[in-house]
């Protein structure tokens, strides 16, 4: 097919004309090349002789004896200790919990008044508590007895 054949401007078929000139001038070359390359005499290589391998000595493989399997044992039941008791609390109170203390010491307050009911506040000290929040179930007796002792 060339140009000619299609209904196109002149400038189209005139750089259609240009291309197909440029692809046989190619085509040409490349045709020209192969022949040259191809006119060489390049001479072989000359065969190279190969030492033999050496031969490996023989491959001794040792399997390794499998450990032995350890039996399972289960383990001995846990042992739990009873938790330790609750200090008793000492007879005489009238209270028997941190509860109980506080409604006893505010009542006490209460029934004191302002003034005495300060005291009690030495009564814990020499308990040698600093809040009543503190005091041990052990020591609520003792305390019982110094707030009573106000009230006399």
């Amino acid at each position: 097919m060339t140009a000619s054949q299609f209904n196109l401007p002149q400038t189209v078929r005139n750089r259609y004309m240009s291309l197909e000139t440029e692809i046989k001038n190619l085509a040409a070359a490349v045709i020209a090349l192969t022949a040259k390359i191809e006119g060489i005499n390049v001479a072989a290589p000359a065969p190279v002789a190969q030492a033999p391998a050496p031969v490996a000595a023989p491959l001794t493989v040792t399997v390794p004896t499998p450990a032995p399997v350890a039996t399972l044992v289960m383990p001995a039941a846990p042992s739990f200790v009873a938790p330790a008791p609750v200090a008793a609390v000492a007879a005489g109170a009238p209270f028997n919990d941190p509860k109980g203390l506080l409604e006893y010491v505010m009542g006490a307050y209460k029934a004191l008044g302002a003034e005495k009911g300060q005291q009690i506040q030495g009564v814990l000290t020499s308990m040698g508590y600093q809040n009543i929040n503190d005091v041990k179930p052990e020591h609520y007796a003792q305390l019982h007895a110094g707030v009573e002792a106000l009230k006399a």
